[in-house]
This record gives C-alpha cells, structure tokens and sequence, in this order.
C-alpha cells in the first residue's frame, strides 16, 4: 500500500476540487494513525478479513507511548492483541486468540516486558481481559459490549476499553486508575463490498455511532465514473469524474457536527482492485473561544479535535 501519510500531503495540495484550500490531514493524531498500513497483530492485512484498531497515546512508566488495541474474526474464533510502542524503539505486543470450545481463555491475564528502548529501562506491563459475557453480532470482530480489556502498567491502570470499567479496576486491584488515562487518537475500520460500503462507526471514540455509505459506481466510461458518501442516510459527499479526482477532501455539516471528509481511491481505479481505497474522517469541534484565526461566520472557532477515522475500502470480484 502507499505511503498515506507522504502521499496524502502531496496529493491534497496536487488534486484539489477546483476553488478549494484543502487542508492535509497534518495533525500529530492523523500522522499517528496513519503510519502504519493497519497491520493486523504485526501481519499485511488480507482482504475480506475483518479488522478494527483503536490507537490511544498514554503515559506508561513514565513516557508517552502509542497503544493499539486491534480485533480480527475469522469463521472459527475472534482475536485481539495489545501492541505498545515508543520513540525510543521500546515495544511489546500481547495477542489473545478467543475459540468458542477455549472457555479458560474468556478471561485472563498475561505480562509482557516493555523492552528495547534506547534510553529506558524495560518496563513490565500487563493486559487483562474478559470476555466471558461479550457480545458479537454483525460479523463485526470487535465485542458490542459486555467485556473489558486492560492496560495496567507501574501500579497504574492506564487503559481500559469495553463497557465494564468497573469490573476491570476490581480485577487490577489494588491498583487504581491512572491520573492521566489514554487518550484515544484514531480508529481504523477495514469494510469490504463491490459498489456500496457500508460501515457503523464513530467519528470520536466515546461518540455517537454514525451509519457511513459509500458508493461508486458508473455506466462503465471512465468519464461516468462517480462517487458518493452519505452520512446517516444524508449525502455529504458527491464526485463525478471520478478519475480526475480521485484524491480530495471536503467539509460537511450534519446533526451539528462538522467533519473534514478526505478520500484516495486511486488504488480502485488504477490498481485493479488489488489494494484498498482509504477514507478518513476527521471531526471539527466548534468552540466559542475567540481567537483571529479559523473564524466562523457565528463567531465560533473551529479546531481539529485530535482523532480521525480510517476506513480502508476493499473491492470485491
């Protein structure tokens, strides 16, 4: 896959709709998000596999560090692994396989060693988890709710994601919440369809869930090519010549939320479907602080708010 963080900064100021200043996903969350090509427990992604990942910034052992916590399902057992990673090249990594004959492995708890840092010294942090009530359903890999999984790291919880917060403190106990919990940055999202994608997703990682639709499709000339994306049944989004602009963004207004919209499809177009197309969303909080710069026509001040929303796009035969 390409490099998205080098070639969406070239291409939003090379392909922009005619009389738009579109602004590059710069921000230290979306260039964060986007590093990697979302691999799956350290593996290339294979199409038609279901994947989500949330990545979080938290302070562990006294440093920043970058936590993934990633789901995949297969047609026999879902998985999830924790991955941290720093700066200073430390790492660790814990992957869970969950089998429906495994019951044991519901529930548990495993300690990895936050080594190879340059200048730190290792570290030893822990993941918990329960799954024992969680609930799947949709073919999604990720749990709707009844679960926990944990980060506990120096007598800190430091993460805990899921829906029983209060069961994953009991489980760490003694240790208690951390005074800086993880701040979530990005979510990534693989969907897969031949014309029409379709996603449930939150543009914020405690936010509303939003029904994303995209569609492309045309009478088969390259100049009928065209795109559309709806949010919650409401087009946001329509490109036609598809093949001319196949990279751009666009802001939309919904529900009082406003999003930047960017999209590079050309991988649909030019690759012969062998590689995804890649959508993020980035959402745009409107704060009432007055500043000079990013001025609304109501007197509002519109910021980036720190998290984006990945959809990898795969086309099916």
């Amino acid at each position: 896959m390409l490099d998205h963080v080098s070639s969406y900064s070239y291409s939003m100021h090379h392909h922009r709709r005619s009389g738009e200043q579109p602004a590059a996903p710069s921000s230290a969350a979306c260039e964060l998000a986007a590093v990697d090509d979302v691999p799956v427990n350290g593996s290339s992604h294979k199409p038609g596999k279901a994947v989500t990942a949330s990545v979080y910034r938290a302070k562990i052992a006294g440093h920043s560090r970058v936590v993934t916590v990633s789901w995949s399902r297969d047609l026999l057992s879902h998985a999830f692994s924790v991955s941290i990673s720093g700066a200073d090249g430390a790492a660790a990594e814990c992957r869970v396989d969950v089998r429906p004959w495994q019951f044991w492995r519901r529930a548990g708890s495993r300690r990895v060693e936050l080594g190879g840092g340059a200048s730190t010294a290792p570290a030893a942090v822990r993941v918990l988890w329960d799954l024992r009530r969680a609930r799947f359903g949709g073919g999604a890999p990720e749990p709707r709710g009844g679960y926990f999984v944990a980060l506990e790291a120096a007598g800190e919880v430091v993460l805990v994601q899921g829906d029983m917060r209060r069961d994953a403190l009991r489980r760490a106990a003694p240790c208690a919440a951390a005074d800086a919990e993880a701040v979530p940055v990005a979510r990534r999202e693989h969907v897969f369809g031949r014309r029409r994608f379709a996603a449930k997703a939150r543009f914020q990682e405690q936010g509303d869930v939003h029904d994303i639709a995209i569609e492309c499709g045309g009478a088969g000339e390259e100049e009928d090519v065209e795109m559309s994306i709806a949010i919650d049944g409401e087009e946001a989004v329509q490109v036609k010549h598809l093949q001319w602009k196949f990279r751009g963004n666009q802001s939309v207004t919904f529900s009082r939320a406003k999003v930047e919209v960017y999209w590079d499809v050309h991988d649909w177009l030019f690759s012969a479907g062998t590689r995804p197309a890649l959508f993020i969303f980035r959402p745009i909080v409107l704060s009432s602080a007055s500043a000079p710069a990013g001025m609304m026509l109501d007197g509002t001040v519109a910021a980036t708010a720190g998290f984006c929303l990945y959809l990898y796009a795969w086309k099916l035969d």
